[in-house]
C-alpha cells in the first residue's frame, strides 16, 4: 500500500521499495491509494508503535532472605532503602491522580495510598512498589502485591547485604529482567551496586555498565537507571514470548487501514 498524492513521489516510492524489498513484493505488490485521510492513518499506527509510559515492579529484599513469600511480606523499609526510593521517583498520592497511573487504583485506594512516579525525558513512569502496595497479614503469598509486580516485564530489586541476588526465587513467567541494585559503605560513603539478570531470548540493553559498576546517589545515578529499565523493558519486547504477539498486533492494525481503503486502491504498479 502506497499513498499515490503525488504521481512524481509515487513513482520515486515505488522504485525505491521494488529495489530494496523485492522478496517482500513478489509476496504483496504495491497498490497505489489515493486517498487524503491514509496518511493519517498510517502516521497514526506510528505513534501507536512509540511507548511512552512504562509500570515497572520495585521489589524490596531484606538481607538473608531467600523466599518469595517474605520478601513480598516486607513491610518496614530501612534506612538505606527509604534512601534509595528518594533516587528512583518522586511520591504521590494515588487518590486524584490524572498522570499515568501504571494500572493503580487512584479512585479509591485499593493497590495502595501512594506509589512511585517519574516523568523522565517525556517518559511516564509508574512503579509498583512492593512496600506501597497494600499488605494482608493473613496472606502468606501475598497475593495482592504478587497480582502487580508479577505482571512488570522488568522489575527493579533492591537488595540488602553482599549476597547476589537469584532470579529464580521469582516465579512468575511474566517477569524478565532483573535489574539489581545492592547498596555498599565504601570510605564511609553510600555507592549503589548494579547488576542486570535477564531471561534466555532477551538482548542486552544499553547503557552498558560501567566496571565497576558502582554508583554514587545522585542525578545521574537516577537517569542511568531510569534509562537502563526502559531500554531493558524494549529488548525484552523482542524476546520470542512478546516479539509474535506484537507482531500479530502490528499486522491486525495494517489490515484494517487496507480494508478501509480497499476501495481507494487503483491496482498494483
Amino acid at each position: 500500500m502506497i499513498l499515490g498524492a503525488h504521481s512524481a513521489s509515487y513513482k520515486k516510492m515505488a522504485s525505491y521499495t521494488k529495489s530494496r524489498f523485492p522478496d517482500l513484493l513478489s509476496q504483496a505488490p504495491l497498490i497505489r491509494v489515493d486517498h487524503p485521510d491514509i496518511q493519517s492513518d498510517l502516521l497514526r499506527y506510528e505513534v501507536s508503535n512509540i511507548v511512552k509510559t512504562y509500570k515497572f515492579g520495585l521489589l524490596y529484599v531484606k538481607d538473608g532472605q531467600s523466599g518469595e513469600d517474605e520478601m513480598f511480606s516486607n513491610v518496614e523499609p530501612s534506612e538505606v532503602y527509604s534512601q534509595f526510593l528518594e533516587q528512583v521517583g518522586f511520591k504521590v498520592e494515588l487518590k486524584g491522580w490524572e498522570g499515568f497511573r501504571g494500572g493503580l487504583d487512584v479512585k479509591g485506594d485499593t493497590t495502595g495510598t501512594h506509589s512511585l512516579y517519574i516523568d523522565h525525558m517525556g517518559f511516564e513512569i509508574m512503579f509498583h512498589v512492593s512496600t506501597m502496595l497494600p499488605f494482608y497479614p493473613n496472606d502468606k503469598q501475598q497475593v495482592e502485591r504478587k497480582r502487580h509486580i508479577g505482571n512488570d516485564v522488568v522489575v527493579l530489586i533492591f537488595k540488602e547485604g553482599t549476597e547476589p541476588f537469584n532470579p529464580h526465587i521469582l516465579t512468575s513467567r511474566f517477569n524478565h529482567v532483573f535489574v539489581v541494585v545492592q547498596p555498599e559503605m565504601i570510605d564511609g560513603k553510600l555507592m549503589f551496586r548494579m547488576s542486570i539478570a535477564k531471561k534466555s531470548g532477551v538482548l542486552d540493553a544499553g547503557p552498558v555498565l560501567p566496571f565497576p559498576a558502582l554508583f554514587e546517589p545522585g542525578e545521574q545515578f537516577r537517569s542511568f537507571l531510569i534509562t537502563k529499565l526502559i531500554n531493558c523493558e524494549r529488548a525484552a519486547m523482542e524476546a520470542p514470548d512478546f516479539r509474535l504477539k506484537l507482531m500479530r498486533t502490528r499486522k491486525e492494525l495494517l489490515e484494517d487501514i487496507r480494508n478501509k481503503y480497499r476501495a481507494h486502491a487503483s491496482g498494483p504498479s
